[in-house]
């Protein structure tokens, strides 16, 4: 990605800052995914698969949830598209992932290091009791298409790690692929769920069940301007694999956000029974 001109960062502030309306649970649409292609170009044609959905989304969330100059935390970010672009907007950002190749994440980080000089990186994976970390808050604590990777009891630690870390008042976003017809689907779903719980926790309010949620699903199914995994994005991911194997299924964006409560226990420990 280029370096953003000064027009181009005056006119994303302008219209994002403070006005992009983010809900607690949502799915990515078509419209979102337009509206980022004409003000976001530099993240929404990059690769031809969700990401091109999910990066420019949580642009718009971080600057509709915070102002620049706050402290956020990329989780697991790969490529640091986002978190680059988030710096140039005057964020103070830091990414937590090891770049070891693991989950099929990129190894190059030297050159994410070279190309990112603004950005802080913490080559671990992100759980309770970081050195690099210790005592440390952030603003806002986000991921992309990273948390339907991280199964139990993983994930469980992640959203320790994201209340330790996160301030009162402070914002964790995420987008996570969600397979809703096809292989896995009803994984994906549980996964979802405690996902959904977790953030639930942090903000101190009752999560969604699982009938829910799945009639959450059903209708972005039923919704025209729901936006999917592409033909081209499942034939990316499929990589060498036999399509026998590896069958066309649909795959949304789904988008959280919670905000930590501000007073009283921060019991994030969600209770995963309804799963």
């Amino acid at each position: 990605m280029n370096s953003l001109r000064e027009t181009e960062k005056s006119q994303l502030l302008e219209r994002y800052a403070g006005k992009f309306e983010v809900r607690a649970l949502e799915y990515g649409t078509v419209q979102d995914y337009c509206d980022s292609c004409d003000h976001l170009p530099w993240i929404s044609r990059v690769q031809h698969d969700l990401k091109d959905s999910q990066r420019p989304w949580t642009v718009k969330a971080a600057l509709g949830l915070s102002i620049p100059g706050s402290r956020l935390l990329e989780i697991g970010a790969g490529p640091p598209l986002v978190s680059g672009m988030l710096t140039e907007l005057g964020y103070d950002l830091t990414i937590v992932d090891p770049y070891d190749g693991s989950a099929g994440g990129p190894a190059e980080f030297e050159t994410f290091l070279q190309r990112y000089p603004d950005i802080r990186f913490v080559r671990e994976q992100f759980t309770l009791h970081l050195p690099q970390l210790e005592g440390e808050l952030f603003d806002g604590i986000f991921s992309v298409s990273v948390l339907e990777h991280v199964a139990e009891p993983a994930l469980e630690g992640l959203f320790a790690a994201v209340a330790a870390h996160l301030r009162p008042g402070g914002c964790s976003f995420h987008s996570v692929d969600c397979v809703t017809q096809g292989n896995d689907a009803e994984y994906h779903l549980d996964q979802c769920l405690r996902i959904a719980l977790y953030q639930s926790a942090l903000a101190g309010e009752r999560g969604p069940d699982k009938g829910w949620l799945r009639a959450f699903f059903n209708k972005a199914d039923q919704d025209v301007e729901t936006c999917y995994l592409s033909a081209a994005g499942h034939n990316l991911w499929r990589g060498a694999m036999p399509y026998a194997t590896f069958p066309f299924r649909k795959v949304l964006s789904f988008q959280t956000v919670a905000t930590r409560q501000l007073n009283g226990s921060n019991n994030w420990q969600a209770s995963q029974s309804k799963t």
